[in-house]
């Protein structure tokens, strides 16, 4: 148990999704998350739990009663906005109490708490009871240590698409990652891989769809390491109940099963909530090389109800740079071989990537190597992000620091060789339907199954129902503009697709 710096001893609760119902009346909340996605998704986790307490959550600070910040330290530039935003509150939300949260909170605890207005400060292992710490009198700061026992934050609270503002519903699976590589802050801050249980997830899964939500995002730190526990045997995650907890593992990294297929903790909960009937599909987060199976990249090229759409944590195409960053692909041209096999197996999926430039020891030649890997597989979209040293890893402790400038010039380089990769992606599509969630109704806007995001001018729609479009070739910021089509039939000259689905 933590103690606070009132001296009181924390507020305990059941944790999100809990049974408890807090005495707080009308008090009103604000949420403002920086940084990652995952952030993003914790702050919608925390409004639905917020909600069903009784609470008011408001999205003008000068009206809030307490402002909760998510926050960010995976960068430099993150930390940096993080602490001015944190100190800007005092000004803009004078009468407001703040509590920060989060990554740079887990990280940086003492310090915020002498941050003008900050009265609580809480870690990511306490996350989970933001509303009753918020209910309970006093002040002080909750920073417990992050193990293998640590919750998994997430909430089984799930408000409509009305209510959320949202057309899709992020299901986190898991927290944490059991990897440890040489540049990343992030294992010190969420602490190492755990998952919450089967059961609750997919009874969760069915509220989400019964809700109306048509899309459902897997998240989580690192969702290829989702795992159940059971002795000292290799099991798919479908095969356990939710108490059966012995020894930890990681399934995805299990090997093969007795009939010779491997077996994965990612793809056995997909396959479980694919059995849920309803007008959903599926779309999965940031997935590791490490985790790509043969049978779950053939669920996202194939399965209907699967958005065609992965995004791989590549960070780099160079063997000896993946080695530097601790990140062993074993064999890179294999990598390289099956991502490109992807792309022409299912020329019309989505394949993005991420990428960190100007690694310490990142030599030009080194860099030419990952650019001669991203042209050889193709990808339809990277985000690309330039090293930032953070305290207690091992990348900063490297010889070989590269120059802010050099990182830049390669950022450009880069993001120019992906911006050419999506425009030849896009062109074969000209012809080709596409569904979209109507996300808003002036203009009509939404994301398709394979990442492309449009808009559909001149038409009236529905937020949240589903519309049958393709793309034109022009485009509106970063938007693709798109044509309104009948519910079936093909335009000729269409690419291969996976089996059209015909939505509600």
């Amino acid at each position: 148990m933590r103690i606070g710096d009132n001296g009181n001893a924390a507020p305990s609760s059941t944790g999100l999704g809990g049974s408890y119902r807090l005495g707080v009346g009308a008090m009103a909340v604000a949420l403002r998350s920086i940084g990652c996605r995952t952030n993003q998704e914790e702050a919608a986790a925390l409004r639905a739990e917020f909600l069903s307490l009784g609470y008011s959550v408001v999205d003008d600070i000068e009206k809030a009663d307490v402002v909760v910040v998510n926050t960010c330290s995976v960068t430099l530039h993150a930390e940096s906005k993080t602490r001015r935003f944190i100190r800007s509150l005092s000004s803009a939300a004078p009468a407001a109490k703040i509590l920060v949260t989060g990554c740079f909170a887990q990280q940086h605890g003492v310090l915020i708490q002498k941050y003008p207005g900050v009265e609580w400060v809480v870690g990511n292992a306490d996350k989970h009871r933001i509303p009753s710490i918020i209910a309970a009198s006093g002040s002080g700061a909750y920073l417990s240590d992050i193990d293998t026992g640590s919750p998994v934050f997430w909430s089984d609270n799930v408000t409509d698409p009305t209510a959320s503002g949202r057309t899709r519903f992020s299901l986190k699976i898991q927290e944490g990652c059991d990897f440890r590589c040489a540049y990343c802050v992030v294992p010190m801050l969420r602490g190492p891989s755990r998952s919450a249980p089967k059961g609750r997830l997919v009874d969760t899964f069915k509220k989400a769809v019964d809700k109306g939500y048509k899309e459902i995002v897997l998240t989580g730190t690192h969702i290829g390491q989702y795992s159940q526990f059971i002795g000292g045997d290799c099991i798919s995650a479908v095969e356990l109940t939710d108490d059966a907890a012995v020894a930890e593992f990681n399934v995805n990294q299990c090997g093969r099963s007795q009939s010779g297929e491997q077996k994965g903790g990612l793809e056995a909960l997909l396959t479980e909530f694919l059995k849920v009937g309803g007008d959903y599909r599926i779309r999965l987060s940031s997935v590791d090389p490490r985790d790509l199976t043969d049978t779950l990249m053939a669920m996202v090229g194939e399965n209907p109800r699967v958005c065609d759409h992965l995004h791989v944590s590549v960070q780099s195409m160079c063997a000896e740079v993946l080695s530097r960053m601790d990140r062993p692909y074993g064999d890179l041209d294999l990598l390289t071989e099956r991502l490109r096999g992807f792309r022409e197996k299912y020329p019309a999926a989505g394949l993005g990537a991420d990428f960190v430039v100007g690694h310490p020891g990142e030599s030009d030649a080194m860099f030419e190597a990952t650019l001669r890997g991203v042209g050889a597989v193709g990808f339809t979209y990277g985000h690309v992000f330039r090293y930032s040293k953070r305290l207690g890893t091992k990348s900063a402790k490297m010889p070989g620091q590269i120059a802010e400038s050099v990182k830049k010039r390669r950022s450009a380089a880069l993001l120019e060789l992906l911006r050419k990769s999506r425009e030849n992606f896009l062109s074969l599509l000209f012809a080709c339907p596409l569904y979209i969630i109507v996300e808003s109704e002036g203009p009509v806007v939404g994301v398709s199954g394979n990442y492309i995001r449009v808009e559909v001018p001149g038409v009236m729609a529905t937020r949240n129902t589903w519309m049958r479009v393709v793309v034109t070739g022009e485009r509106r910021g970063g938007y693709c503009v798109a044509e309104r089509l009948p519910r079936s039939g093909l335009k000729a000259g269409c690419i291969p697709q996976k089996t059209e689905t015909v939505y509600e």
